[in-house]
């Protein structure tokens, strides 16, 4: 009964027809101005980035432990309260931050966010192994913006001083897949194998190269589709490997990504491009 009861309670639209109370500006005209001298951040991988833990680490990270204040928003993001823009804008600089080895996307604060805030991160990528022939900002640009956006090109033909690697900043949706090889031809019928090495990256999925997730909560891998009799005898197997093989039991990876994309194919990867991204497997 008293469920019922709740019930009809929940239902019911209890002050829905009352009149609208009216907030004037001058009310939170303050909270907007300090909201201002703020960051919204998202961890990218909340399974193993606690939102307690990372207002309380990134200030420390930051040296402004005293200067800087974080709050939790939601399950998703948080928010950092500056006191001077200089602290503000040099956060920012040195951006993209870690907590326990994941990314954090950041951004400054707005006061009507487009749908598309904080879905992406700069990333600064370092493009290996162009042809001393053909090493150019032309060539640089060709080759990064079939990553994604490009935002900084660290590369100059008159002043830089080493080309063993061009360095672009990058803007990557926190969904993509990254990729660590390129080939390439140029219209001298040279082909090479470019190489993209990801400044500050420490983990990413072992499956589709992402880094919002560990392999174990991956969405895009395939599912197996087996009857009851298959799938006994699959459990059977996997129990036998495991007990003769430690190695399956540390591929912890990432959560699943923040908003899950549909259930499709893990795309192909060759052995050169997996050997490449080895090193930021958990």
């Amino acid at each position: 009964m008293a469920d019922e009861l709740w019930d009809e309670l929940q239902h019911m639209a209890l002050g829905r027809e009352e009149p609208e109370l009216f907030i004037p500006q001058e009310a939170y005209a303050s909270v907007e101005a300090r909201n201002r001298l703020s960051l919204i951040a998202r961890p990218l991988n909340p399974r193993v980035q606690n939102l307690n833990s990372v207002i309380a680490a990134l200030p420390r990270t930051w040296g402004l432990t005293t200067h800087v204040h974080g709050r939790i928003l939601d399950a998703t993001y948080v928010q950092f309260l500056f006191q001077t823009e200089v602290d503000l804008l040099t956060v920012q600089r040195r951006e993209p931050w870690l907590f326990n080895n994941w990314f954090i996307a950041s951004q400054r604060w707005e006061a009507f966010p487009a749908a598309n805030f904080l879905t992406t991160i700069d990333l600064w990528v370092q493009m290996r192994g162009i042809p001393l022939l053909y090493v150019c900002e032309e060539t640089a640009v060709e080759i990064a913006q079939e990553l994604g956006e490009i935002i900084t090109l660290d590369y100059h033909d008159a002043t830089t001083t080493q080309i063993a690697y061009i360095r672009v900043r990058v803007r990557f949706g926190i969904t993509d897949r990254l990729r660590f090889f390129q080939r390439i031809t140029f219209d001298s019928g040279e082909t090479a194998l470019i190489r993209f090495q990801y400044e500050r990256l420490r983990r990413i999925c072992s499956s589709c190269f992402r880094f919002t997730h560990q392999r174990n909560y991956c969405p895009y891998r395939q599912r197996l589709h087996i009857n009851g009799r298959e799938r006994a005898v699959f459990h059977d197997e996997l129990f036998r490997s495991g007990l003769n093989s430690q190695s399956q039991m540390t591929d912890n990876s990432f959560p699943a990504p923040l908003t899950p994309p549909p259930r499709v194919p893990a795309p192909p990867l060759n052995p050169e491009e997996q050997a490449a991204a080895s090193p930021y497997f958990p």
